[in-house]
């Protein structure tokens, strides 16, 4: 775990053994609850897919915001090495895009963008950082799968961010059980592949999106 990924307790006290299995069980149980029902996702779910109470996520991460904020980092940082070692290989070939994509599909790591940018009042400086690198990075795999010619050369990274937040939490929950229905996001998620590989035949219009409009996208949907 990268030194950043560390429990970081009120004051940075260092936390007993105990402590800490306890927040890597719940980093690790958020993750997972976040990338099935996206990270509007309850922290009761988190309790009780972990098997610890309230008060003990609370005592570790004072409210739901900071415990998203941590995953957020966490995740996006994951898809950042994904990332960047599709880009080591050059020409960069269709399966290494494909691969990025879904990755980020499982982490659901396009769905966290929103937390880095309006879920606090003042989002740390470390989410704000890896989000910026994370999209830049994005932007040089779109660039790179279209310099190689297995990318359709009229989308850019926002358009992907954007898709990626189509595709549906990968456990949709039953309201009448509560019991998870059909796993749709693999079936999206190869109908989405399908459009964004070159040489792609429906025309898109234009603008295409940028910062501004993905930032839109999350305030409107979000409320952020």
């Amino acid at each position: 775990m990268p030194p950043s990924d560390q429990p970081r307790p009120a004051g940075d006290r260092p936390l007993r053994a105990d402590a800490r299995q306890n927040v890597e069980q719940i980093l690790d149980v958020a993750q997972a609850v976040f990338a099935d029902l996206g990270y509007q996702a309850s922290i009761a779910e988190v309790a009780r897919r972990s098997g610890l109470g309230m008060g003990t996520i609370y005592r570790h991460f004072p409210n739901k915001t900071a415990l998203v904020e941590r995953i957020a980092i966490k995740v996006m940082r994951e898809s950042l090495t994904e990332v960047r070692d599709a880009l080591a290989g050059q020409p960069l070939s269709w399966p290494a895009f494909a691969n990025v994509v879904r990755h980020m599909t499982g982490l659901r790591s396009s769905q966290l963008f929103p937390v880095s940018r309006g879920r606090a009042k003042e989002p740390g400086a470390e989410l704000a950082a890896i989000r910026t690198e994370l999209l830049r990075a994005l932007e040089d795999l779109v660039a790179g799968a279209q310099q190689a010619g297995v990318l359709r050369g009229d989308i850019n990274a926002y358009d992907v961010v954007l898709m990626l937040n189509s595709i549906p939490p990968r456990h949709l929950p039953d309201p009448d059980s509560g019991e998870a229905v059909a796993d749709l996001a693999d079936r999206h998620i190869g109908v989405l592949l399908d459009g964004l590989r070159a040489p792609g035949r429906e025309p898109l219009t234009e603008p295409a999106p940028g910062r501004r409009e993905v930032d839109q996208f999350f305030r409107a949907a979000h409320g952020l």
